[in-house]
């Protein structure tokens, strides 16, 4: 009788524990953001959400339209619209990776006749929903600009 029990025991104890590493491993599975290594970037990425106004020092309705991807690097065309109806237009390129490396650079336009260079750094975040969170940080001649975007195929 003894030797039954053990083994019912035993069986138990195995069925829980491989009940719980189910559990933990689906859990990883739904909270990390897929592979970037392995991912394809190129393609047009847009706001989430192109209508939101920017404030004095963000900008709104980003796109890259990445035209080139190789095992560390995406580059491509870059636009934003900014506050005051600034335009921004340039290229950007990121080291891929968890976060990712962004800088863009080119000229800000929609100041009447002048127009200026620009500068951005940030963090791209790879979303488990495919998206990226863009956090930014730069420069124009009208002062700096900084923010948050969503952006998306």
């Amino acid at each position: 009788m003894k030797r039954i029990l053990l083994s019912v025991q035993i069986i138990v104890l195995a069925w829980f524990t491989q009940a719980c590493f189910d559990i933990q491993y689906q859990d990883t599975l739904k909270n990390t953001p897929t592979n970037t290594s392995a991912q394809s970037f190129l393609g047009e990425w847009r706001s989430a959400n192109p209508s939101s106004f920017p404030t004095t020092q963000s900008c709104s309705d980003l796109k890259w339209n990445v035209t080139s991807q190789d095992a560390t690097r995406i580059t491509g065309n870059f636009e934003a619209t900014c506050a005051s109806g600034v335009k921004l237009a340039g290229t950007a390129t990121a080291l891929i990776g968890s976060p990712m490396q962004l800088d863009a650079t080119g000229m800000a336009t929609g100041l009447g006749p002048i127009s200026c260079p620009f500068t951005l750094a940030g963090t791209g975040h790879p979303q488990i929903d495919a998206s990226i969170r863009v956090e930014y940080i730069g420069s124009t001649c009208v002062g700096p600009i900084s923010g948050t975007e969503i952006i998306r195929r």
